[in-house]
């Protein structure tokens, strides 16, 4: 009540908006691909069986390493205050993918300055009804006037027995008056959100297939990390954080992607399977093409990556070895505190790569849900892996 009354006094003297915040679920947004069986004709579903076409090589996968200095993400924090109060005004929107109860979910949160005057972010998070908690986390975003920003990413402990969460939105902000001093407005209340939480799902057990000839050729005939376009592309996202091939690069190259390149269906009648050349001149594609994508941009900054394919989906996945707690950390100074979400076998963990899906690098990819004791495979019955060959 405090800061309600605060915000109706600025209202009447100052040009204080604060805009509802616009809630966009993020869920798999791509339509049902055909069953990896319909690609081909009948007679060659028998290939199926054999699996194995192409072995990995131990001696050839490439794991990110994590760089040893800090990584610096925040931008400069003002140091000139003032207590003129300039006004702002400030929308926010968030992503989020589905809320399963007693699992870990996550918002990504973006501000959209729509006043005349600069702000700072400095912190934000959530005040969760009912349950007399509070998450937040710090920030360190300009977002000048007319320009909208990721403020970050933020992640929330879903409770057992609720089918809807209410989030109270809170930003903690600075403006910029025309002497270029700043005024700390402190905590900033939105309007409240509602979240529809899902059942818990059970672990489920499809089939898996590795590397079936036809699909290993396809799918590799199609990566191609020394395209100019992919190499431009990847090399653009890779020297935000330069040096070795790292963790931070990776974590870029997720978010160039999926803030570059647009979703949209295949013609009808045809399941179009692009170049990733032809996705970035396109600037859209489906999942398989954002996979494609992705797979020929980690392998053009020296990664190792796949391409696993379910009966509707497709996406990437880069190796990162058997470190995950290293790893873990690291995309936690990236992103926040985030669950991350990986495949193992016997050459290690494959940390998920899906665009289309997922908010952050190692989210969970469309088509599965966290379960109590990891997470699964959803409505499938098959998932085919498709290893990435060394191009030579």
């Amino acid at each position: 009540m405090k800061n309600e009354k605060k915000m109706q006094m600025l209202k009447m003297t100052f040009t204080v908006f604060l805009l509802s915040g616009v809630i966009l679920s993020s869920g798999c947004i791509s339509e049902s691909v055909k069953k990896v069986e319909a690609i081909f004709d009948p007679s060659s579903v028998t290939l199926f069986q054999s699996e194995d076409y192409y072995i990995l090589d131990a001696s050839e996968l490439t794991i990110p390493v994590v760089p040893s200095h800090d990584l610096n993400i925040y931008d400069e924090s003002p140091d000139k205050y003032t207590e003129k109060l300039p006004g702002f005004e400030l929308s926010t929107s968030y992503y989020y993918t589905e809320f399963f109860e007693g699992t870990e979910a996550a918002i990504s949160v973006y501000a959209h300055n729509m006043g005349d005057s600069p702000v700072y972010i400095y912190q934000f998070g959530f005040k969760l009804k009912g349950q007399d908690e509070i998450v937040f986390h710090q920030a360190g975003v300009n977002v000048e006037p007319g320009e909208e920003e990721r403020v970050g990413i933020i992640s929330i402990d879903v409770p057992e027995n609720v089918t809807q969460m209410q989030l109270e939105p809170f930003i903690s902000l600075f403006v910029q008056t025309d002497s270029a001093k700043w005024h700390d407005y402190e905590d900033q209340e939105f309007e409240k959100i509602n979240i529809d939480v899902s059942y818990k799902k059970d672990a489920q057990s499809p089939k898996y297939s590795t590397n079936p000839e036809q699909l290993f050729i396809l799918v590799n005939e199609k990566i191609d990390p020394y395209d100019v376009q992919v190499r431009t592309m990847a090399a653009a996202s890779a020297k935000k954080y330069p040096g070795q091939y790292n963790i931070y690069q990776l974590c870029r190259l997720f978010d160039d992607t999926k803030e570059k390149i647009q979703y949209i269906s295949d013609p009808r009648g045809k399941d179009l399977w692009s170049t990733p050349g032809d996705t970035i001149t396109v600037g859209a594609g489906d999942c398989d093409d954002y996979a494609i994508l992705l797979a020929s941009l980690i392998e053009a900054i020296g990664g190792t990556s796949r391409v696993y394919l379910t009966d509707t989906h497709a996406f990437a996945a880069a190796y990162i070895g058997n470190d995950t707690e290293n790893i873990a950390d690291a995309i936690g100074e990236y992103y926040g505190p985030v669950p991350i979400y990986y495949t193992t076998d016997e050459y290690g963990c494959w940390l998920m790569m899906d665009p289309t899906s997922s908010i952050y690098a190692g989210g969970l990819p469309g088509g599965t849900a966290p379960t109590e004791n990891g997470w699964t495979f959803l409505n499938t019955s098959t998932v085919t892996v498709i290893d990435i060959a060394p191009q030579v």
